[in-house]
């Protein structure tokens, strides 16, 4: 992504601490000098980011993958979607999350967005692919990932974004940006 430097308002990294080193990403403690000169640190998670995948098929359906989340403890409804394997292509990592989640493959795929899902603490970046001309393959979750598709039909999925019941915030935002990409706002 295009990095943005505003000279008022960035602060300069003076030193920076590793303080864990895990599976999926790590944190370290910088030390660093704020525009007016005092100091502060902040802790910063590092990731390797991410894919996620609005799968639509001719109809309009699009799929959700459930399964339980140990941040909120809840089991959720979202797109698929995966870390990205450095350094793996954020495409790459979109069709092969697909395969694994769905069984799905695609032949036409559209990035649709890059964003930071918590640009406060993180440098995670979600890029988010549309992926149409679908047809069934035969793929495996990753071991351990325990997780249940389901087809829904866009309209049934912006209503329940609406509701509260789909509440991850990729996954919002892909229904969104996919429904304005094939021009369903206009309608």
């Amino acid at each position: 992504m295009q990095r943005r430097k505003d000279p008022v308002l960035t602060e300069e990294v003076l030193s920076s601490d590793p303080r864990f080193i895990g599976r999926v990403f790590s944190v370290e403690v910088q030390d660093v000098r704020l525009p007016d000169g005092r100091r502060s640190k902040r802790e910063v998670v590092r990731h390797p980011g991410g894919a996620c995948v609005v799968a639509l098929d001719d109809e309009q359906n699009l799929f959700l993958v459930r399964q339980h989340r140990v941040g909120t403890g809840d089991t959720t409804r979202e797109l698929p979607a995966g870390k990205l394997d450095i350094p793996e292509d954020p495409l790459e990592c979109a069709r092969r999350e697909l395969a694994e989640e769905t069984s799905v493959i695609a032949e036409r795929w559209d990035l649709l967005s890059r964003y930071y899902p918590s640009p406060g603490y993180t440098d995670e970046v979600i890029n988010i692919y549309l992926a149409r001309g679908l047809s069934k393959a035969f793929a495996r979750p990753d071991d351990g990932e325990f997780l249940s598709v389901e087809k829904i039909h866009l309209t049934d999925a912006l209503n329940q974004i609406r509701d509260g019941l789909i509440t991850d915030g990729k996954t919002c935002l892909g229904i969104f940006m996919a429904a304005d990409f094939i021009g369903y706002f206009t309608r």
